[in-house]
């Protein structure tokens, strides 16, 4: 139960560090309770004192970086999903490429054999999809 009241303290310090006062009395259950309000009329209470945080306590994650604002580590993380997405883009070049490769290798005329000419439509139609691919993922 006290670590119920050390969180709410720490809350309430934090939540009220720019208030001028914070309170502290007993209620009539016997718990100790924290208000930047004054506690109802008859009930005893003292002033708890705030001490602003020193600027060390500050994470250096929340500093900002000299480049943009940035905090470090957003920008090292950023760098780290920027190099990951280069290397996805280029797998998929690659895939696009020898995909393309294969169904215009299925385009050739074979001597012996006729295509129908439905499966030359959808074989047209595949050919063009995979040169999409290929400007998107290669760029060209």
């Amino acid at each position: 139960m006290k670590a119920v009241y050390g969180v709410f303290l720490g809350a309430l310090l934090l939540a009220t560090a720019a208030q001028a006062q914070v309170y502290r009395w007993v209620d009539g259950n016997g718990r100790t309770v924290f208000s930047d309000q004054p506690p109802p009329q008859g009930r005893k209470s003292e002033t708890v004192k705030l001490r602003p945080l020193p600027a060390a306590a500050a994470s250096p994650a929340s500093a900002p970086a000299s480049d943009g604002g940035l905090p470090q580590q957003v920008k090292q993380l950023n760098d780290r999903i920027d190099e990951h997405n280069r290397k996805i883009k280029q797998e998929n070049c690659s895939t696009a490429r020898t995909h393309l490769a294969k169904l215009e290798s299925l385009n050739q005329p074979k001597a012996t054999t006729k295509a129908a000419p439905q499966s030359e439509a959808t074989l047209s139609a595949a050919i063009a999809a995979a040169r999409d691919h290929v400007r998107t993922w290669c760029g060209n």
